[in-house]
């Protein structure tokens, strides 16, 4: 499934210790960003991939990971499960 073309509007992004098991000691870069109904999400990249890049490469890299998200995101909705 790909994800149809939408304009997602990046709200912030927060520089944080990473959390995750091997990677203590690192940095990630929380990215909150909005989709064109105005709903809010958040997407956590290794800071060490934007860090120093210049703007341009920076939104590549932030779009590839909204892209993932947003894609893995779409796969469920509307789907039904019983339990």
């Amino acid at each position: 499934m790909t994800v149809p073309t939408r304009k997602y509007k990046i709200v912030d992004i927060t520089v944080i210790p990473s959390a995750e098991p091997g990677r203590i000691g690192k940095k990630d870069a929380v990215i909150t960003y909005q989709d064109e109904a105005l709903r809010t999400r958040v997407v956590v990249i290794p800071y060490e991939k934007i860090e120093g890049k210049p703007t341009d490469e920076m939104l590549s890299i932030i779009a590839a990971a909204i892209r993932k998200q947003e894609t893995e995101r779409l796969q469920l909705i509307g789907k039904e499960v019983t339990i």
